[in-house]
């Protein structure tokens, strides 16, 4: 079955709130209305054809809905605070994690780890997962993977961990 996507132009523009300022992409309503759907959104998409990202819509208390936009994409994306940004997106499985090679490697060598880590809830495997993935240097994600396992083992994410099977 073919994927629907959703494409919308829009600005770069901040949001502030609680000291901290947020480069985001608002969400046109229309593209809201058309994804009809409610509560957490997680999607996959591209920022002007370049930038790759996985996020999920987030909601303003206007009842508007963004994408937050690190410096990592807008970079990749070429564009700064004001600049117009092309945005295709895709809805995707909230409850599946696209897990580091490093931490897929590790988890084959460590079979108690894995049965730890994916038993957290689906959040804290992707918060982890992308920790590991924001390391430029393969040898660090080796050892933020095999960290993240030995942590896990240790009962460091306890209140993360849904039910052991």
């Amino acid at each position: 079955m073919p994927v629907k996507k959703y494409h919308f132009k829009s600005f770069l523009s901040e949001l502030k709130g609680g000291g901290i300022v947020h480069t985001i992409v608002t969400i046109p309503q229309q593209t809201i209305d058309e994804i009809n759907t409610k509560g957490r959104i997680r999607t996959k998409g591209t920022f002007n054809n370049l930038a790759e990202f996985a996020l999920a819509i987030q909601p303003l208390k206007t009842g508007e809905k963004y994408f937050s936009v690190n410096a990592d994409l807008r970079k990749k994306a070429k564009v700064k605070l004001g600049d117009a940004v092309d945005v295709e997106f895709w809805i995707v499985d909230a409850d599946i994690v696209d897990y580091p090679e490093e931490l897929l490697i590790a988890m084959e060598q460590d079979e108690l780890g894995k049965k730890i880590f994916t038993s957290m809830n689906k959040g804290a495997q992707r918060g982890l997962a992308h920790y590991i993935n924001s390391a430029k240097n393969i040898d660090v994600r080796i050892n933020r993977a095999l960290s993240i396992l030995e942590r896990a083992k240790n009962g460091e994410w306890k209140h993360h961990i849904k039910k052991l099977v």
